[in-house]
């Protein structure tokens, strides 16, 4: 599994929300200086960030977009699948109906879904503030 660079600025976009929190809007320049990542492509990350119901949007001089739950409230499974989809190691394990046909008789096959589960678990355990609560504590 290989997070896209979409998914990264999609994180990126979300923790930078949740440390600017407290000034409301955050415009998407302001975001995209200090992620050094090109605003326009911010613009498309955020509107299905938008449509995900993840942040909201304000439109005029004070407006942008702030975060709609704390970041407690967000896991980092939940940020990453709202843009790339379900979360797979290998494409045997993406779907029910994928392209792998033999399954059944696969030695492979229980790795590939204990390595899914990991994955996800992780992912699905691990939350905004986490990053931020560890990044700080590294920090110190």
């Amino acid at each position: 599994m290989v997070v896209t660079t979409r998914g990264k600025n999609a994180l990126k976009i979300m923790l930078d929300l949740s440390l600017h929190q407290e000034e409301g809007f955050i415009k998407l320049k302001d975001i995209a200086k200090r992620q050094e990542v090109s605003e326009k492509y911010l613009e498309q990350i955020a509107s299905i960030l938008h449509k995900a119901r993840k942040i909201k949007s304000s439109r005029g001089a004070n407006g942008g977009y702030c975060l709609i739950k704390k970041p407690d409230c967000y896991t980092i499974g939940e940020i990453i699948k709202s843009l790339e989809g379900d979360i797979a190691s290998t494409d045997c394990t993406y779907n029910a109906e994928s392209s792998c046909t033999n399954r059944d008789n696969c030695f492979c096959y229980p790795l590939w879904i204990k390595l899914d589960k990991a994955i996800n678990n992780v992912l699905e355990n691990t939350t905004l503030q986490d990053l931020i609560d560890w990044k700080r504590g590294a920090a110190q």
